[in-house]
């Protein structure tokens, strides 16, 4: 009972500090039988409340760990994962949480469900029974199911009359999530079911060529996501993925790019280059705040497109004054000649190999003056095992390197790394690249000419990424 009794006190004194926020700041913990709304999420901004969160999630999943029987636990490992995808992918795709958020409360027989989506009735109760077994939907009476906390999220808010007649367009105008779990589900799967394939065919064991990734495995040819998505055919995919990337960059504080750098102590008049920048969203909240800053956004020509209708509609005085200008540019290539300040790049990296991220940032090296600074936003892969709190040589003189880890005997990555990491795989999956350690991204910077002085942490939890900030070296 020993290993049990420090797990149990991290649940005890987290779920006593979320009842104590709860009081305090009047923000109320969600209810799972409630459908999810942004309110609800309240409690999580104060600080002791988040940390709470993370401690009894870690805790309770550790303790399923050891307490199941860890056959049941590898073979569910192994076989519920592309099950539930299975059903989760039935359930979206056949709109169940539209027609459930339709129903009310009450909930709605399986058959009202299957006359409205044309599914077979007793098929499609078993994929939404095996979801709420998992607390995805609630069956409220048998086969009568509701929309829960977590069901409600693939909801597009769309008449169900409208989404089932036109599928293709059930996402636009949302907030990205359903078409980005509808991305995981259709392409990331499929490819991810190669993945042993992949590894090994002698061709592509050893290969980081963006395309020889598993996506290409499954599609029998040498293609990676981007290039697959630029096929005329797949027009819908790429919708739905533009629509999905717009989404993730929504619900992640705009702002955030205000930790990034000390941009005050910039002169006037200096230079921010933001590469593959796509339209610009992420330097908003700098013209915003630091007008004497020089904006340019790189990006292919057809983003660069986008881009100018962007900044024609969001701040076109920004772009008259020459604050802000379009520059069609591929990171591969060699910059133009001037003084850069800043380099900007935020998540490019992470869609790269180390052979290909190397090209990016030699370009950059050598585009570089002697007093310009590199900005990466890129996510770090912490470690599972736990680590000496007194940093090693180098990592002494890099503030921030050292990620804050979870008490014993939790896993010192706390229950949210599995997502940085889930991230990793999808990477790999579809285009050959990686999140990395911060050792092996210091690493990488080092062999390009660039050294890390410091890692940022933005202060809000939604913020997936850091901030590296690098100089010549």
């Amino acid at each position: 009972m020993a290993s049990l009794t420090p797990l149990l006190e991290l649940i005890n004194t987290g779920v006593a500090n979320l009842q104590s926020v709860e009081k305090k700041n009047n923000t109320p913990i969600p209810n799972l039988s409630q459908p999810f709304h942004p309110s609800l999420e309240a409690f999580r901004s104060d600080p002791v409340a988040a940390e709470a969160a993370a401690h009894v999630v870690a805790a309770a999943l550790q303790l399923v760990a050891i307490l199941a029987p860890p056959v049941d636990s590898l073979y569910a490992f192994a076989v519920a994962g592309s099950l539930k995808t299975a059903a989760l992918r039935v359930c979206h795709e056949s709109n169940v949480s539209e027609i459930l958020r339709e129903a009310g409360t009450q909930g709605l027989h399986v058959k009202d469900i299957a006359q409205r989506n044309g599914l077979e009735e007793k098929k499609l109760a078993r994929f939404i029974r095996y979801l709420a077994s998992s607390h995805i939907y609630e069956e409220v009476r048998p086969d009568v199911f509701r929309n829960n906390r977590l069901s409600s999220l693939l909801d597009s808010g769309k008449p169900s009359a409208d989404v089932i007649s036109s599928p293709t367009t059930k996402h636009d105008e949302s907030n990205g999530l359903g078409a980005l779990i509808a991305h995981h589900l259709d392409e990331v799967t499929h490819a991810a079911a190669y993945t042993w394939e992949n590894m090994a065919d002698p061709k592509t064991a050893h290969s980081y060529e963006s395309s020889h990734c598993p996506l290409a495995t499954q599609l029998g040819r040498e293609i990676n996501l981007w290039d697959y998505l630029a096929e005329p055919e797949q027009e819908s995919r790429r919708n739905r993925f533009d629509l999905a990337m717009k989404g993730t960059q929504s619900w992640q504080p705009a702002a955030a790019v205000l930790e990034g750098l000390d941009w005050d102590k910039l002169p006037e008049g200096s230079t921010v280059v933001d590469v593959g920048g796509g339209v610009g969203t992420s330097m908003v909240p700098l013209v915003e705040n630091f007008p004497g800053l020089k904006i340019v956004v790189q990006d292919l020509p057809q983003t660069i497109q986008n881009a100018r209708q962007f900044w024609a509609q969001k701040n076109p005085q920004a772009v008259a004054e020459k604050r802000v200008s379009m520059e069609e540019q591929s990171f591969f290539d060699t910059q133009p000649e001037r003084d850069v300040d800043v380099f900007f790049m935020k998540n490019i990296i992470h869609d790269w190999s180390d052979p290909d991220s190397k090209k990016i940032l030699t370009q950059l090296r050598y585009a570089a003056g002697k007093d310009t600074k590199l900005v990466l936003a890129e996510s770090i892969i912490p470690y599972t095992s736990r680590t000496s709190e007194q940093p090693t040589d180098y990592k002494n003189r890099v503030p921030g390197s050292v990620l804050k880890q979870a008490p014993a005997p939790l896993l010192p990555s706390f229950a949210t790394a599995p997502l940085i990491m889930t991230t990793d795989m999808i990477m790999l999956i579809l285009v050959a690249g990686q999140e990395r350690t911060f050792d092996h991204m210091q690493a990488l910077l080092l062999s390009t000419g660039w050294k890390v002085n410091e890692v940022r942490h933005p202060a809000s939890e939604q913020v997936m990424y850091s901030f590296y900030i690098a100089s010549p070296a």
